[in-house]
C-alpha cells in the first residue's frame, strides 16, 4: 500500500511540475512579448519627439538643462544612476542613453559604470547586513530558489559573469542575490562591473550617435540591442532551467 501510495504521490508531483512549467513558459512568452512591445514604443516615442521638436532642439535642450545646473547637474545624473542600480523600478536604458548624449560614448560609459559600481557597492553592504530576508522581499523567494546553484563555489564566479554579461538579464536580481553566495565584495564588484561594459557601451553609443545627428543609425542599433536583449532573456531562463532540473541535488550541494 505504501509503495502504491508513493507512486501516486510521484505521479501527482510530476503532473504539478508539468503544469507549473507550462504556466512558466506562458509567462516567459508574455514577458518577451511585453519587452518587445516596450522597446518598440520607446523607439516610436523617440522618433515622434524628434519629428515634433527637431533633433537639435531635443539634444541641445537636454544638454543645456544639465549643464545649466553645473556640478549639481553632474551630481544629479550620478545619483540617478546609483539609484537605478538600487531601485530596479528605475529603467537603466534611458539613463545610459542620456549619458551618451551628454558625455559621448567613452565619457558616458565611464560615467555610467562609476554609478553602477557605487550602487552595487551599496547593495552588497546592505545585503550583507540584512541578509536573506531582505533579498526575499526584493527579488522574491521563487527567484531566490532558482539562483541557489550559484552558491556552489566550483563555477560560481564564471556563472555570475555569464549571467551578468548576457544582454537583457535581470541584473538587479543577480546583484541582490550574489552577496549571499559567499563571493568577496571586491571580486563581485569587478566581475559585475566588467560584465556590464558591453551593454552600457551599446547604450551610450546610441546616445552619442543621436547627439551627432545619426538618429537613423541610433534607432537601428537600439532595435538590434533590443532584439539581442530578448534573446538574452531566453538564454538566461534556459540556463536557470538547466541548472534547476534536479533541485534536490543542487540543494544538497548548497547545504554542504
Amino acid at each position: 500500500m505504501t509503495q502504491i501510495y508513493t507512486q501516486k504521490q510521484m505521479r501527482k508531483h510530476l503532473k504539478n511540475n508539468m503544469e507549473k512549467r507550462k504556466k512558466l513558459n506562458i509567462l516567459k512568452i508574455a514577458a518577451v512579448a511585453a519587452a518587445l512591445l516596450f522597446m518598440a514604443l520607446i523607439c516610436l516615442a523617440i522618433v515622434l519627439i524628434i519629428q515634433k521638436h527637431g533633433l537639435d532642439t531635443v539634444t541641445d535642450g537636454l544638454s543645456d538643462f544639465v549643464k545649466s545646473l553645473g556640478i549639481w547637474g553632474l551630481l544629479f545624473m550620478f545619483l540617478l544612476q546609483v539609484a537605478q542600480v538600487i531601485f530596479a523600478i528605475i529603467p537603466g536604458e534611458p539613463l545610459e542613453l542620456c549619458a551618451g548624449l551628454l558625455y559621448g560614448t567613452v565619457g558616458g560609459t565611464l560615467f555610467c559604470l562609476s554609478g553602477i559600481l557605487c550602487g552595487t557597492f551599496i547593495i552588497f553592504l546592505i545585503v550583507k547586513t540584512l541578509g536573506k530576508p531582505l533579498v526575499d522581499k526584493v527579488i522574491g523567494s521563487e527567484k531566490y530558489d532558482r539562483l541557489k546553484f550559484l552558491k556552489v563555489p566550483a563555477k560560481r564566479d564564471i556563472f555570475v559573469f555569464i549571467l551578468m554579461f548576457i544582454p537583457g538579464t535581470p541584473k538587479d536580481v543577480l546583484t541582490y542575490f550574489s552577496p549571499l553566495t559567499g563571493m568577496g565584495m571586491i571580486r563581485f564588484l569587478i566581475i559585475s562591473t566588467v560584465a556590464r561594459i558591453p551593454s552600457v557601451i551599446s547604450s551610450t553609443y546610441v546616445g552619442d550617435s543621436v547627439a551627432e545627428g545619426k538618429y537613423l543609425l541610433s534607432l537601428v542599433v537600439f532595435a538590434i540591442v533590443g532584439i539581442v536583449s530578448l534573446g538574452g532573456i531566453l538564454i538566461y531562463n534556459k540556463i536557470l532551467d538547466a541548472k534547476n532540473k534536479n533541485p534536490n541535488e543542487e540543494m544538497c550541494k548548497n547545504d554542504k
